[in-house]
């Protein structure tokens, strides 16, 4: 039997010449009961991307949401800031300064392990290729405040897992880009959705991503995409 466990994202962006742009993401989670393997509650963290710093504690660093259902990008902005959150300059482009970590505790038992994947997406044209996912594991994260690290993925772990840390447009769900994390055992991973600005010195994005044009025109843009879990032996 296969158990498939669903998150629905809905971005909801607004866009406009000169203030400009409000965007959402709206969960809904639905399990069907099996054995084998289940997700777990999820936990929403929102982070300001001008002053996140990779190597450090998230919840530290961010907002925990908790189990929400909406994500709120905010106001979709086109000035740059500093760590401090002054202004620097102009992006050239609509970005959000937010971005949020989706937590997913996925759980298996009976010899079953499981395939978490981003499976569907629906974007509009006008945020269609400035949507990017970041499948993160990070051997640092506890299932408690109290409790131990979860450890390091094995070497086989690894293998299985090519997508970890590679930034992808959310839209792209070519079979092993989709993937957020493949295992036999519990382990914590991060699901990490922004719409970042052009790229600085020594950052990437994804081939085929686009900046939100600042001559996008006012209105308000919505799209999903959907992760599930399913077991494999």
């Amino acid at each position: 039997m296969k158990k498939t466990l669903g998150i629905m994202l809905i971005v909801l962006c607004a866009l406009g010449v000169a203030t400009l742009a409000f965007a959402d993401i709206t969960l809904s989670v639905n399990a069907v009961a099996d054995s084998g393997s289940s997700f777990g509650d999820h936990a929403v963290l929102k982070c300001k991307g001008y002053s996140y710093v990779a190597t450090g504690n998230p919840w530290t660093q961010c907002t925990n949401l908790g189990s929400v259902t909406t994500m709120n990008f905010g106001t979709l902005t086109h000035s740059l800031k500093d760590t401090a959150g002054v202004e620097t300059g102009d992006a050239g482009c609509f970005y959000a300064e937010d971005f949020f970590i989706i937590y997913m505790f996925p759980d298996c038992w009976g010899g079953k392990g499981y395939d978490l994947q981003q499976t569907t997406q629906t974007f509009p044209s006008a945020i269609d290729d400035a949507v990017v996912r970041t499948a993160v594991y990070a051997k640092e994260d506890k299932y408690s405040t109290t409790g131990p690290e979860q450890g390091a993925l094995t070497a086989a772990e690894i293998t299985l897992n090519p997508q970890l840390g590679v930034t992808y447009l959310a839209k792209d769900i070519t079979t092993g880009h989709n993937r957020i994390l493949k295992a036999k055992r519990a382990r914590i991973v991060r699901a990490e959705y922004g719409i970042p600005p052009f790229a600085k010195t020594g950052e990437t994005r994804p081939t085929g991503w686009t900046a939100i044009d600042k001559g996008t025109l006012a209105g308000t843009y919505s799209g999903s995409v959907r992760i599930t879990l399913t077991e494999w032996q």
